[in-house]
């Protein structure tokens, strides 16, 4: 089975886990364009407005997601994509971003991981999912 990490299990696996088997996790799987921003957004946030993470935790969180995005199969969508992604976000009330993870998934055979139970539910309806816990079992 072959994986689409979305920003959430990317960072749950940054933080749970030593950065070899992060990279090691994703090898051969994939993540969405949209991922990089994503976590690079959540990582400033813990570090500029929550001071939740110290300049030396986010420079080494920077530097993984730097290695992730050079050693992991990065999917975009296509023009073709927009109003399949546009029907699902309406259709499910869900953001554009998490019926794109959806539509990748689908159109790439992938399984969608994910931490967001919110998005798990909606996206289970249509693909298949898990979390990362679920696959390092």
């Amino acid at each position: 089975m072959t994986f689409l990490f979305d920003a959430s299990s990317m960072i749950q696996m940054f933080r749970s886990f030593e950065e070899e088997e992060t990279l090691r996790m994703l090898d051969k799987n994939a993540i969405l364009d949209l991922s990089k921003y994503e976590v690079g957004n959540a990582l400033w946030k813990q570090h500029v407005l929550r001071h939740a993470i110290s300049k030396t935790e986010f420079e080494e969180f920077l530097s993984l997601l730097q290695r992730v995005i050079t050693h992991t199969r990065i999917l975009t969508i296509t023009a073709e994509d927009l109003p399949k992604i546009a029907k699902i976000a309406a259709e499910e009330r869900i953001t554009f971003y998490d019926a794109s993870y959806i539509t990748v998934a689908r159109n790439n055979d992938l399984t969608l991981t994910t931490e967001d139970e919110a998005l798990t539910r909606v996206a289970s309806r249509r693909i298949k999912t898990a979390t990362v816990k679920e696959i390092k079992s």
